[in-house]
């Protein structure tokens, strides 16, 4: 097989972030500084976004009145929100471990975990597809190239879904309530599984593209991760992992109801009805599947709107505590994770740079042009 490294060098114009995960070989300073530039920007593009979301929440709900919510809650109820998020990452940990052990690819626990948990900074890209950065990471770790990780990758962001699709149908079957909707939402969510999980469709490709100059690259790639890939690929992984990704989703959906405890509850101790667990569990992935059907970045404005929807049509709450739980509910469960994953991925940023060996290389080379 031919190594990706082997090709001959892309002309400078061509030199985007595809270029850097898929040349490990030929970046130079210059290019590792302009992908990180990219990552900030996008991160910071969709934090604005995600500001004018909540803003417009606030003007729905009715901006002082859920302003007041918000700093009337129960702090110490809240951070309970964060807390069953955070235990929902490091059992979510486990199965990435797994698959690692799947593909015999060995990393210290440490640097394991920083890698997986700078995953989260990418779940502001549409469909998560800014994950793959993780693999690259991964890569300059271990020395394996980059379409041999990328499986690990695609399958814990995949076995999410699959995990998340459960969850909401079985909320909804049980509560019989937008059962048509759940149904449809998780179809289509789980389609483009199928594009990264069976090589089928990329042996489609390789027939319509036999002509084209990229067949070649594609081929490539292509067999690099579906080698890869196909030791995933069976009954017994996806049965392990949903021992995980289901127990993690619950964790998940609980930070609202923690949020809902938080805006209704004066004190620690709980002196009126508790809102129905089971029912936040379907509002929570009810919202989060609708989301994911659009591929927005973090599902921003859908899922919230959806959230603020349901609030008012299950569990009757008026637009403001709506819209208050909302605003609360996705800064423990999205903007949280965003926040943990960006420290980690900074922090993992020095595995991307140029070992000496690789510079010394780019010196050589750039003196033989010269």
């Amino acid at each position: 097989m031919i190594h990706m490294d082997e090709k001959p060098a892309v002309g400078k114009k061509k030199r985007n972030f595809w270029f850097t995960i898929t040349h490990t070989k030929s970046m130079t300073a210059e290019e590792y500084k302009s992908a990180i530039n990219k990552v900030i920007g996008t991160v910071g593009i969709v934090f604005l976004v995600s500001l004018l979301v909540f803003i417009a929440l606030g003007f729905i709900g009715g901006i002082q009145q859920v302003v007041e919510a918000i700093l009337s809650s129960n702090l110490y109820l809240y951070a309970l929100a964060f807390l069953s998020v955070f235990i929902g990452y490091l059992i979510s940990f486990g199965k990435w471990t797994y698959f690692m052990r799947k593909l015999g690819i060995k990393v210290s626990l440490k640097k394991n975990l920083a890698v997986y948990l700078s995953l989260y900074s990418m779940d502001l890209t549409p469909g998560k597809i800014g994950r793959v950065v993780t693999a690259y990471t991964l890569s300059r770790i271990t020395k394996i190239k980059v379409f041999q990780v990328l499986p690990i990758v695609a399958m814990d962001t995949v076995t999410d879904f699959l995990g998340m699709a459960v969850v909401a149908l079985a909320a909804a079957v049980y509560f019989n309530q937008f059962l048509l909707i759940v149904v449809v939402a998780d179809f289509i969510s789980i389609m483009p599984a199928f594009f990264v999980l069976n090589d089928w469709f990329f042996k489609l490709l390789k027939k319509l593209m036999k002509k084209s100059e990229y067949l070649e690259m594609i081929t490539i790639y292509g067999e690099e991760y579906f080698a890869s890939q196909s030791k995933l690929n069976s009954p017994r992984t996806y049965l392990v992992s949903m021992m995980f990704t289901i127990p993690s989703a619950i964790l998940y959906s609980l930070s609202l109801y923690f949020v809902i405890l938080a805006v209704t509850q004066t004190s620690f101790v709980l002196v009126a009805p508790v809102v129905p667990l089971g029912h936040t569990v379907l509002i929570y992935y009810t919202a989060q599947v609708i989301g994911s059907v659009t591929s927005l970045p973090g599902n921003i404005g859908v899922t919230d709107g959806a959230l603020v929807a349901m609030l008012g049509s299950v569990l009757h709450f008026n637009a403001y505590d709506s819209s208050a739980i909302t605003i609360m509910t996705r800064i423990a469960s999205l903007w949280f994770g965003v926040l943990i994953g960006g420290v980690f991925l900074f922090y993992t940023l020095r595995y991307w740079n140029p070992t000496a060996k690789e510079l010394k290389r780019l010196a050589k080379r750039k003196s033989k042009k010269n």
